[in-house]
């Protein structure tokens, strides 16, 4: 019984541990962490509907002149978002801005060395660029302060 109760006092706590390696981390690391946060569900899933209704419509759409017009309404998105928690127009367009460059270039190198088994032969390299950037967009405005 008391190697019960020894184990069960011993029992491994994941959240005190992360907080403390956080603590002991370099000044570096802590401020990245205090650059991300974690919204409540209910708003993560709201934008992730947002940003996949936006992909969806890009795929549906994509023979008719490329994805433009959703890649603009989704970065407008992704700024009003980030205005509305951050409270800066400027701060926001420049998040927003970054990270539709950040994934438009990450997609401009990654989707080319997809072989092109696995992709729709109907889908453009700017319409596999612009899923890439949804991406980014959307993780931008959801998780970053």
């Amino acid at each position: 019984m008391s190697s019960f109760v020894k184990r069960k006092k011993t029992k491994i706590n994941l959240k005190t541990r992360l907080k403390k390696k956080v603590e002991e981390s370099p000044p570096w690391l802590k401020a990245l962490f205090d650059f991300v946060e974690m919204p409540p569900m209910d708003t993560v899933f709201r934008r992730l509907f947002l940003f996949a209704f936006m992909g969806g419509w890009s795929i549906m759409n994509s023979a008719e002149g490329g994805p433009a017009f959703q890649v603009a309404v989704s970065l407008a998105a992704c700024i009003y978002f980030l205005n509305e928690k951050t409270k800066s127009l400027g701060r926001a367009f420049l998040i927003g801005i970054g990270a539709l460059v950040a994934g438009w270039f990450c997609g401009s190198l990654v989707i080319p060395m997809i072989p092109t088994v696995l992709i729709n032969p109907a889908w453009t390299l700017e319409l596999l660029t612009s899923l890439v950037a949804y991406v980014f967009l959307f993780l931008s405005c959801t998780f970053l302060k």
